[in-house]
């Protein structure tokens, strides 16, 4: 059975030891069995002296970890809370940090620090699967404000969402973009769709660019829809998102949205052990300032996000 379609418990229990996660990251990273990453040959030596193996190539005698360029390298957390961190992130309701650390028993900077790094490896796999076949567009805005001022709320976020969809109209694939609020007029300007083209729609894709607003008779009710189901979600799971990450948020609900008849566990595990870590001060933007003492550093600008 797929660990899927499995209660949290039951996948709990398939991977309750670090040797059970060791094997499956293993798979997932080196899927055609070992390559050096420095001259590609296909042996090594296997050290088992640490928490987590080394191996060395038998060419060129380097070493290299199993959790190197991956999203877990540099971390000290262990395996297995990682998998179930994964597991978790799956599921179609979503968890946001505070419910993570509750559930895996790590303190809050730690699993902001890994929801935030899994939704980097969901926004860049996202980031490479264009939409293809019959594509309609239609702009949206994210929390959108009843309200008649012409003025953007600052809350308000123009977004354009396109759709792959099959000749009987059904949608099968995604994708989100917030844009840019300063070349608009106003709320109701309409956000430029042809850099949404050239980057997310396959160029030998037939796009649909009939519907050009959000608002009157034509326009296109299932995106329209698509993207409130998207706003709820980040509602309900995370209470709102800000500007800043609103993007890797709906890359997230995209990720999940698009393969949510698929098996989901494997595919993410498989981009977690391929995509190179993203660190704390690249997610906050903040700057780390050495003073004269070489061993006291100091961080300027940081703010956390959901």
């Amino acid at each position: 059975m797929s660990v899927d379609a499995v209660s949290f418990e039951s996948f709990c229990s398939r991977f309750a030891t670090e040797k059970d996660c060791v094997l499956a990251l293993y798979q997932a990273k080196w899927p055609n069995g070992f390559c050096c990453p420095r001259c590609r040959h296909p042996y090594a030596y296997v050290i088992s002296t640490r928490r987590l193996p080394l191996y060395e190539c038998q060419a060129c005698k380097s070493q290299t970890s199993l959790i190197s360029g991956t999203l877990m390298e540099g971390s000290r957390t262990q395996l297995r809370l990682w998998f179930q961190a994964i597991y978790l992130h799956t599921r179609p309701a979503g968890i946001n940090a505070l419910q993570l650390s509750r559930i895996i028993g790590v303190t809050y900077k730690t699993a902001w620090l890994i929801c935030h790094k899994i939704r980097h490896a969901m926004s860049l796999t996202e980031r490479d699967q264009l939409l293809s076949g019959i594509v309609s567009l239609s702009d949206a805005v994210y929390c959108d404000r009843p309200v008649p001022s012409l003025e953007w709320h600052k809350q308000e976020q123009p977004l354009i969402i396109g759709a792959s969809g099959e000749p009987t109209g059904k949608v099968v694939r995604i994708k989100i973009k917030k844009q840019n609020k300063v070349p608009l007029k106003n709320r109701y300007d309409c956000p430029d769709q042809e850099i949404f083209i050239r980057e997310n729609i396959d160029p030998t894709a037939q796009v649909r660019r009939i519907v050009k607003r959000r608002i009157g008779r034509q326009r296109n009710l299932a995106l329209v829809r698509l993207c409130l189901d998207a706003e709820s979600f980040l509602g309900h799971t995370f209470r709102g998102i800000g500007p800043k990450h609103l993007q890797v948020y709906l890359d997230q609900y995209c990720y999940i949205w698009n393969r949510h008849k698929q098996a989901v566990f494997s595919e993410l595990l498989q981009a977690c052990a391929t995509t190179r870590t993203i660190t704390y001060p690249q997610l906050t933007g903040s700057t780390l300032i050495r003073s004269s003492r070489p061993k006291r550093q100091y961080k300027v600008g940081s703010s956390l996000a959901g």
